[in-house]
């Protein structure tokens, strides 16, 4: 029986590899020989996969349970609570006294004081114009006009009665704080309006239309 055996896996080796085993029509004819050994190789390796993953198949249910799972459970005897010590009297704060505010003058009060402003505003460029000491009460008021940059100055009656030669001396120094201030044009003005001088269109310097004083 062995030495049939042996014949008979002989004989089937030999028709392996010449091909005329039984194969799927889908299989190549080139690689007949390869498909017995393949299948052969492929239910192996299933058989050693299946043995190896079939202990870790197995339920959970069937691992024994951890002792402290199936302990008896203890009665347990339960004790009267405790009386609880009386709850202590909570006395009530005292509420914060206010802080004693500033002493105000009369007619004043807290809001007025907050809405003061901390610093007090700039003055006016064109008023402290009229206290410079060049200007020695001659100026009476001065008007600005950014839009033609232009400055006008009112003179008093004061400035006409003197020499020709001290009103072109105060007329450019005028122009000049005129020129400080960002003023390009100076117009000398009386009090009813009239032109007295203006700055030279042509050239530096300032025009004057006053007469000279007559002795």
């Amino acid at each position: 029986m062995v030495a049939d055996t042996g014949l008979r896996l002989r004989e089937s080796l030999r028709r392996n590899g010449e091909g005329s085993l039984w194969r799927p029509r889908w299989w190549p004819v080139d690689l007949a020989p390869l498909f017995w050994p393949l299948l052969l190789a492929l239910a192996l390796a299933a058989l050693m996969a299946l043995g190896v993953w079939l202990p870790r198949l197995r339920p959970a249910a069937t691992e024994p349970a951890p002792p402290s799972a199936v302990a008896p459970a203890l009665p347990t005897v339960s004790e009267p609570p405790a009386a609880e010590p009386p709850a202590a009297a909570v006395l009530p704060e005292p509420a914060p006294e206010p802080a004693p505010e500033a002493a105000l003058e009369p007619g004043t009060d807290a809001e007025s004081l907050e809405a003061e402003p901390l610093e007090p505003p700039p003055p006016d460029p064109l008023v402290l114009l009229l206290q410079r000491p060049g200007a020695d009460g001659l100026i009476r008021r001065a008007v600005g006009d950014a839009d033609a940059s232009s400055l006008s100055l009112q003179l008093a009656p004061a400035f006409p009665a003197l020499a020709a030669k001290e009103q072109q001396r105060r007329a450019e120094l005028w122009q000049q704080w005129a020129r400080d201030l960002g003023y390009d044009h100076l117009e000398l003005r009386d009090s009813r309006a009239g032109l007295l001088g203006r700055d030279a269109l042509v050239g530096d310097g300032m025009i004057l239309f006053s007469s000279e004083p007559s002795a």
